[in-house]
C-alpha cells in the first residue's frame, strides 16, 4: 500500500479534507453553510457542495459514469498498423480488473473521473512492486483527493506533489514518478482549471434559486385563494369563518367540493404572479447554462427536454454526446495513463484505449449491414462480428476470411473472362487465382507469429527475460493461429471437401492438424540455429518475411496432400 494510502487508513479524516481553513467553514462540504467562495449571488460554492445542485450532480454521475464502464484495454501495436489486446502485460489486469486491494476498475476510474470534472485534476498514488519477469512495475494505484494535493517545483525545476495531511500529521511529498496526474483545461499544462471554481457564479445563481424555491413553499405566505367578507367581523366571527372553511374545503379529498359562501362573501382565487412564474424559466436557463455550456451535456441528458429531443433524433444526440464530450475526457485519461504507467520504451509497443463500439454502434440493421459488408471484402471474421456483438466465438472455423472469386484486376476488364474452370488451362487459370486468393489468408496468420516473435524477443533481450522459455511455449500459438488458414488454403484450391465423406474428412482435418504441429515446431526450432549470434542483449531480432515463409509452407502443403486427397477421391 502506498505512503499516503497507509496514513490515512490510520486517521479516518485524512481523506475528507485538508488543513487550510477555507475547507473547513460552518456547513462543512456537502451542507452548504459557509463552506466555499461567497458568490454574488449570497450561497457559498465549493468543488464538493456544488454537488447539492441537481445538475450539477447529475452532470458529474454520467461523465464518471460512462468513463468508468466502457472497456479500458492495453493494446499491444502491430507493425502493419493493427493492434492486439495485451492480456500477458500485467498492467492490462491493473487497468481492466482491480487496480488496488479495496477498488474494482470501475470504483478507481469513476473516483478518478470525478475529480478530474469537478476540481479539474484527478491525482493517485503510484505503488511498485515487483512484478513481470522479476522487474520492478506499478502494482496497485490509490486514488488521492485533489483539494489536498499541491504540485511545485524545487529548485532544480523538478516536478513534486506536496499531500496535506490531517491536522497533526506531517505533509507528505511525492516526486512525480510516484503520482498518476491527469489535468484538464489548463493555463501551464500541469494543473488544471476546476470547472465549479471557473463557473462558481453560475452555480451560485443555480444555489441561489433552489433556495428561493425552498423558503417559497416552505414560508412564504402565499394563499391558494381569498374569501371576501362585506362586512367587517369580530374575532370570533373571523375565527368561526376560518375554522369552518379550513374543516370542510382544506385537505386532500375535499379541494373539489362545491364552496357555499352566505352573507354576500366573494370568493377570489390567487395563481402564481406573473413575476414570480418566472422563476420556473430562470433555474430552467440556469440548468441549460451549467450541464450545456460548461460540461457540454446534450440537455436531454440531464432532464431538460424541448421539441428538439424526439426519439427520431436520440441515437444522433447519443454519437454527437460520444464525439463531442465524452471522448475528449477519454483522451485526457488514456494519455495520462500512458505517460504515468508505461515506460519510455513501452510506449513505442503498447497504449491504453477505451472500447466506444458500444457507444458508437447503430441500430440492428445498420449492424447487420456494416458486418456483411467488411465480411465480403476479408475484412472481418465471424468470431469478430461474435466479439462486437458481445456473443460467443463459434469456434476455429470462425477465425477463417473470405473473399470473392467474381473480382479481377482493372487492366482485365472487359476481357472474356472464364467463369468455370472446363479444361485444363481454364481449371489452371481458376486455381492459380483462388492460391493468390488465399494466400493473403495463410500470410496474415504467419504475420501474426512473425510479429509476436519479433516483440517479445526484443523486449526480452532488452529485460534479461528468458527467451528460451518462450520458444517452448510459442508452438502452440502458431498452430492455434495457423491452423485454420492452412485448411482453408487446402479446401478451396482442391474443391474437394464437399465430395469427402464424413470418415474422409476427418482424416483429412487430422492430416491439416499434424502438418500444422510440425510446422509449429520446425519455426519455433529455427531460433536456435542462430541463437549464438544473434540473441544477445545489443542486438535486435529482425521480423521474418511472412510472405516467403506462407509461400513455402503452402508449396508443402499441396505437395504432401493434394496428390494423396486427389486420389482418395477418384479424380487422379
Amino acid at each position: 500500500m502506498g505512503i499516503v494510502s497507509r496514513i490515512e487508513r490510520r486517521f479516518a479524516f485524512g481523506s475528507t479534507g485538508a488543513t487550510d481553513d477555507k475547507w473547513y467553514h460552518p456547513g462543512g462540504f456537502f451542507y452548504g453553510g459557509g463552506g466555499g467562495v461567497k458568490t454574488k449571488s449570497g450561497s457559498h460554492v465549493s468543488e464538493l457542495n456544488a454537488m447539492q445542485l441537481s445538475v450539477v450532480w447529475c452532470c458529474i454521475k454520467i461523465l464518471a459514469e460512462d468513463s468508468a464502464s466502457l472497456p479500458l484495454h492495453l493494446y499491444r501495436r502491430l507493425p502493419n498498423g493493427g493492434k492486439e489486446k495485451a492480456t500477458d502485460h500485467p498492467l492490462y489486469m491493473l487497468m481492466h480488473d482491480q487496480p488496488n486491494q479495496e477498488m474494482t476498475s470501475m470504483q478507481f476510474r469513476e473516483t478518478f473521473a470525478a475529480h478530474l470534472l469537478s476540481w479539474g485534476n484527478g491525482y493517485a498514488e503510484k505503488e511498485y512492486g515487483k512484478g513481470w519477469i522479476g522487474r520492478t512495475q506499478v502494482i496497485a494505484l490509490w486514488p488521492i483527493g485533489p483539494h489536498r494535493v499541491t504540485p511545485f517545483r524545487d529548485e532544480r525545476r523538478q516536478l513534486f506533489y506536496r499531500i496535506t495531511m490531517p491536522a497533526g500529521r506531517q505533509n507528505v511529498i511525492l516526486p512525480r514518478r510516484q503520482i498518476l496526474h491527469a489535468p484538464g483545461l489548463s493555463y501551464d499544462g500541469i494543473i488544471g482549471y476546476s470547472p465549479i471554481a471557473a463557473a462558481r457564479e453560475s452555480i451560485g445563481l443555480g444555489m441561489s434559486l433552489e433556495e428561493y424555491g425552498e423558503l417559497y413553499f416552505g414560508n412564504g405566505t402565499h394563499p391558494g385563494g381569498i374569501v371576501e367578507h362585506p362586512n367587517k367581523l369580530g374575532p370570533d366571527g373571523h375565527k368561526n369563518l376560518r375554522e369552518s372553511l379550513a374543516e370542510t374545503y382544506s385537505g386532500l379529498g375535499k379541494a373539489h367540493r362545491l364552496m357555499l359562501l352566505e352573507d354576500g362573501m366573494k370568493f377570489q382565487k390567487i395563481g402564481i404572479p406573473n413575476d414570480e412564474a418566472q422563476f420556473l424559466e430562470s433555474r430552467k436557463f440556469q440548468n441549460v447554462d451549467i450541464g450545456s455550456r460548461i460540461y457540454r451535456l446534450p440537455p436531454q441528458m440531464y432532464g431538460e427536454y424541448d421539441k428538439a429531443s424526439t426519439y427520431a433524433s436520440a441515437e444522433q444526440f447519443s454519437i454527437d454526446y460520444v464525439t463531442r464530450t465524452l471522448r475528449s475526457w477519454l483522451v485526457r485519461l488514456e494519455q495520462a495513463y500512458n505517460m504515468a504507467l508505461l515506460t519510455e520504451d513501452e510506449r513505442k509497443e503498447y497504449y491504453f484505449e477505451h472500447n466506444l463500439e458500444g457507444l458508437l454502434r447503430g441500430d440492428s440493421a445498420a449492424r447487420a449491414d456494416f458486418y456483411q459488408k467488411l465480411f465480403g471484402i476479408g475484412g472481418i471474421t465471424p468470431n469478430i462480428i461474435a466479439e462486437l456483438e458481445n456473443w460467443n466465438p463459434i469456434g476455429p472455423e470462425g477465425d477463417k476470411r473470405f473473399v470473392p472469386l467474381n473480382m479481377i484486376p482493372l487492366e482485365e476488364a472487359g476481357r472474356p473472362q472464364e467463369t468455370t474452370p472446363k479444361d485444363n488451362k481454364n481449371r489452371s487459370l481458376y486455381r492459380s487465382r483462388l492460391q493468390s486468393a488465399y494466400l493473403r489468408v495463410v500470410t496474415e496468420a504467419v504475420g501474426r507469429v512473425t510479429r509476436k516473435e519479433a516483440q517479445r524477443v526484443n523486449y526480452l533481450l532488452k529485460n534479461n527475460g528468458n527467451v528460451d522459455e518462450f520458444y517452448r511455449e510459442l508452438p502452440e500459438y502458431i498452430r492455434k493461429q495457423t491452423i485454420s488458414a492452412f485448411s482453408s488454403y487446402i479446401e478451396a484450391i482442391t474443391g474437394m471437401e464437399s465430395e469427402l465423406n464424413g470418415a474422409e474428412y476427418d482424416e483429412f482435418k487430422a492430416e491439416i492438424d499434424r502438418f500444422a504441429e510440425v510446422f509449429s515446431r520446425s519455426f519455433a526450432g529455427n531460433y536456435i540455429k542462430t541463437s549464438t549470434e544473434l540473441l544477445q542483449p545489443d542486438t535486435e531480432w529482425t521480423e521474418r518475411d511472412a510472405a516467403s515463409i506462407a509461400v513455402s509452407a503452402t508449396k508443402d502443403l499441396e505437395t504432401a496432400y493434394i496428390e494423396h486427397l486427389e486420389t482418395l477421391t477418384g479424380r487422379g
